[in-house]
């Protein structure tokens, strides 16, 4: 029976072993995981304002473009009001 007993606790120890080791490895890579975020915040915001500036300026060109269209169908309108090919 001591053998046994000897083989359970050498057997416990190998188990608790592994598990801390394996706690370890987690631990290990959470800090890893933390430490990416503290580096990547930063450069997602500049890259987030970046990417808003770039959208507010393509709004305000399509902005622009349908004002400028409008006053381009407008001119065409007026110079083109006589259908007959005549002089308004």
């Amino acid at each position: 029976m001591p053998a046994l007993s000897i083989a359970v606790a050498v057997l416990a120890v190998l188990v608790a072993g592994a598990a801390l080791y394996r706690l370890h490895r987690v631990r290990r890579a959470l800090i890893a995981e933390r430490a990416a975020r503290r580096l990547m915040a930063p450069l997602q915001a500049r890259d987030m304002r970046a990417l808003a500036d770039r959208l507010t300026e393509a709004a305000y060109a399509n902005q622009v473009l349908s004002e400028a269209e409008q006053v381009l169908d407008t001119a065409l309108a007026t110079h083109h009001s006589n259908p007959e090919g005549g002089h308004p």
